[in-house]
């Protein structure tokens, strides 16, 4: 039974392209590599934190929603736990649907 997941990655602003390109493509690999396929992905930017994470007061948030067993969610927590470039993250169950925007896409910081 397949579940519908969101996580929201709090990546370290002062990243070169260079660094995002590869963090974002290495989170693309995981989720090929367990046969897991993203279904929506938003980019809302660097935005101000309440508290600073880290030693820093700003983040570059990513979020994504995919559709996977019970058991993945656990395996991406390990896998972004251990990733330097992430500040912080979330994984949630959601009951949106897959493909759904979020009111998050149109405010700014």
């Amino acid at each position: 039974m397949t579940n519908i997941y969101e996580t929201t990655i709090i990546v370290k602003p002062d990243l070169a392209n260079e660094q995002l390109k590869n963090f974002n493509s290495s989170v693309d690999q995981f989720f090929s590599e367990n046969n897991v396929s993203i279904g929506y992905k938003e980019d809302w930017g660097i935005k101000n934190l309440k508290s600073s994470i880290n030693k820093y007061s700003k983040g570059s948030f990513k979020f994504m929603r995919f559709n996977s067993s019970s058991d993945f969610p656990k395996k991406l927590d390990g896998f972004l736990k251990f990733n330097s470039d992430c500040l912080r993250f979330l994984t949630t169950k959601s009951s949106n649907d897959l493909e759904e925007t979020t009111p998050q896409i149109n405010k700014d910081n």
